[in-house]
């Protein structure tokens, strides 16, 4: 069957026939969110695998040669999600919140959404409140989204309505994915490595980016920017950009603390001291202000009560080793432990990977940053309260210069999480989580210690020695 399906790809590798398979791939995803929610799940499973059955046949069979065509596509499926309403998730009616706050000179960050009046059309702040998932927390959503938040609102507040509002927002995250595709280009040229069409045509990229507006896009083109010059020995351009994707997710910390590993096997003991010596000094300063400050411990507490640990104690959703603890100890006196127990686990087993392989002097660095990224975001994910599909895109974008399979399993089983939204009240199917971990989890187990050929592939060798 392969082999017919190989000659078959050798000999319509024409435009009609490419065409088709690509129109196959796009329509079902295309028309999905007019027609139904997330709470079709059934619909929303058999729309996306088949998608996905068409997006992998196109890269195994027809992708070679036809690279722009399937840009083409892409870019064109995208602009049809300008189109169309946001259906998987909330989020984005959060965004133009804060850019509200923002745009008005207030904090997103001190203020919840339940108690402030904006002062402006009444309609407009009562369909943002009613639409968003989460008007009784703090933003924490880092400052530059914050800033890109005030482009859509600035034609919200000139009367464009909400619909077409986040559409500038959508708009706004293809600028950023062509970005990425211009970088990888540039890359490309220099290496001769890498398939962007791997990240470019995956329905859930499709989906989660453009069609319901998440930013992970902007957050992995900073990062690529980041390694982009880190590969070209420009460290200080390096840093900028790293510091400017923490600050638009915080999702790149993970690799703080292989940075500093890779850093300090490489320097002195003078330059690692006087590092340390400025951290404790700032630790301290910090943990002064926050606990004999009446304003830092206000702030530590609300937070903590009403933001990002919220995200520790009380979200969750597709958790793994999380579920098991949370059974584990939900007798004992504070059963919302898990969350906190298990952020301390995610942070020694960060570290000791991030010592493992801070050792290596890669060849081609590109491949190794992402490799060590995808990793990275691996065990984070492993240990995770909250684990959403589109937290896959970053490990997705990494995973089109290596040979590493898992993120594309996950990313293309992870749709089954949406299983949760289809009855009321949600909660978590268990054989969905047994089923998404033990494919993921399989897999991963599989590439890293029983790989194909004799020869371990580059990107194990990372994970493994």
């Amino acid at each position: 069957m392969i082999n017919i399906l190989k000659e078959y790809g050798n000999n319509c590798r024409g435009f009609v026939g490419t065409s088709a398979i690509l129109l196959l791939w796009a329509v079902p995803i295309a028309l999905f969110p007019i027609f139904f929610g997330r709470a079709d799940i059934q619909q929303l499973s058999l729309t996306f695998f088949f998608s996905l059955s068409l997006y992998i046949v196109f890269l195994k069979f027809f992708s070679k040669g036809n690279e722009k065509l399937g840009i083409w596509a892409g870019l064109l499926l995208r602009i049809w999600f300008l189109f169309t309403p946001v259906f998987l998730s909330e989020d984005t009616f959060r965004f133009l919140w804060d850019g509200l706050l923002v745009s008005e000179g207030r904090s997103p960050y001190s203020e919840l959404p339940i108690d402030v009046n904006l002062g402006l059309d009444q309609g407009l702040e009562k369909e943002l409140l009613s639409k968003m998932n989460s008007p009784g927390y703090y933003s924490v959503y880092p400052p530059v989204l914050q800033v890109l938040f005030l482009v859509p609102v600035f034609f919200l507040k000139r009367g464009l309505s909400v619909f077409w509002t986040i559409s500038v927002w959508k708009a706004i995250l293809i600028f950023f994915e062509l970005g990425i595709l211009y970088i990888f280009r540039k890359s490309k040229k220099e290496e001769g490595s890498g398939n962007f069409l791997k990240y470019w045509l995956h329905p859930l990229v499709i989906w989660e980016g453009i069609g319901n507006g998440h930013p992970e896009p902007i957050l992995f083109f900073f990062l690529f920017l980041g390694i982009f010059f880190w590969e070209k020995g420009k460290t200080f351009s390096a840093f900028i950009f790293y510091l400017t994707s923490i600050f638009t997710k915080i999702l790149p910390l993970l690799a703080l603390p292989f940075l500093f590993f890779y850093w300090g096997r490489r320097s002195t003991i003078r330059n690692i001291l006087l590092f340390f010596g400025m951290c404790f000094l700032l630790f301290v300063s910090l943990l002064v202000w926050l606990l004999l400050s009446e304003t830092g411990g206000n702030l530590l507490e609300e937070h903590w009560r009403k933001g990002i640990g919220v995200y520790f104690t009380l979200f969750e959703f597709h958790g793994g080793i999380y579920y098991l603890l949370k059974n584990l100890i939900r007798h004992t006196w504070y059963p919302y432990s898990s969350g906190i127990i298990l952020g301390i686990l995610n942070i020694f087993a960060i570290c000791f990977y991030s010592f493992r392989v801070s050792k290596i002097q890669p060849d081609n660095k590109t491949v190794f940053l992402m490799t060590v990224w995808i990793h990275l975001c691996g065990i984070y994910y492993l240990f995770s309260s909250t684990v959403h599909p589109w937290y896959f895109l970053p490990i997705l974008a990494a995973s089109m210069f290596t040979k590493t399979i898992w993120p594309l399993v996950a990313s293309g089983i992870w749709i089954l999480s949406y299983s949760t939204y289809s009855s009321s009240p949600f909660y978590d199917r268990n054989w969905v989580l047994v089923l998404e971990h033990s494919l993921v989890l399989g897999t991963f187990l599989l590439e890293t210690f029983y790989p194909k050929t004799h020869k371990r592939k580059d990107s194990l060798k990372v994970f493994t020695e």
